[in-house]
């Protein structure tokens, strides 16, 4: 086996795959913001997991640790509902808080998971 595909094998799943509510909300805002390249990167944003520090923290990671920055944007409708964290190239996003959004059914991936924070 070639050292790609032992990479594709242990790549953690698209964002979309197990989120495609909260991904399908991502792009549409950040389109309406004007955001169309940050739109982009979302499509393919992997889901790296909860973060494990409580388990009722909603912090959603979607790169490594060490890859967030500290600038942080959010998106609303009135109240904060997503927040999203700059990766350090402030290209992509190293994760996500998720206040006020129903995630809709959590798939096999992610049965731990409550379908809904808030």
């Amino acid at each position: 086996m070639s050292e790609t595909e032992t990479e594709t094998e242990t790549e953690p799943p698209l964002l979309a795959d197990v989120y495609p509510a909260l991904v399908s909300f991502l792009d549409a805002a950040l389109v309406s913001e004007g955001e169309s390249a940050l739109a982009q990167v979302v499509m393919g944003l992997r889901f790296h997991g909860w973060c494990g520090c409580s388990p009722t923290c909603s912090y959603l990671r979607t790169a490594v640790a060490d890859r967030a920055d500290s600038t942080w944007i959010h998106l609303d409708d009135e109240a904060p509902r997503v927040w999203l964290q700059f990766d350090q190239d402030r290209t992509s996003f190293g994760g996500m808080e998720i206040c006020e959004f129903d995630l809709g059914p959590a798939p096999a991936l992610d049965r731990d998971r409550p379908s809904g924070l808030g």
